[in-house]
């Protein structure tokens, strides 16, 4: 039993030590008020397209995310195949973000003009 005790918090400890930077929780100025139940505040957020900006960055090497440094905040990115070709560079990109996963559904992603 006391094995199961000292265990739990330590896994707590590893995952969130682990979790990093991406453990950071989005809310946009424009998201659905939270006293909307969970399926209207869903229904109200995906159909709102949106604009970010900022740098696509490699988080291990595999997988690509939107660093927006403006606003302090990191972005998963749903196309990955698309955000490989701007690894590095400035971008704009359009889409639904999902508040519950920070995941920015992509409809476009453009490279800033400088």
């Amino acid at each position: 039993m006391k094995l199961k005790a000292v265990f739990a918090p330590a896994a707590l400890v590893a995952a969130l030590i682990f979790a990093g930077p991406c453990a950071l929780r989005v809310t946009p100025a424009n998201a659905a008020p939270a006293h909307l139940a969970p399926q209207q505040a869903a229904s109200t957020s995906e159909a709102q397209t949106q604009n970010f900006a900022g740098k696509i960055v490699s988080q291990n090497g595999v997988r690509f995310i939107l660093r927006d440094d403006q606003e302090n905040v990191w972005y998963h990115i749903d196309d990955q195949q698309q955000a490989a070709k701007f690894l590095g560079k400035v971008v704009n990109i359009t889409g639904t973000l999902d508040g519950q996963t920070d995941m920015i559904h992509v409809r476009t992603i453009t490279e800033a003009k400088a």
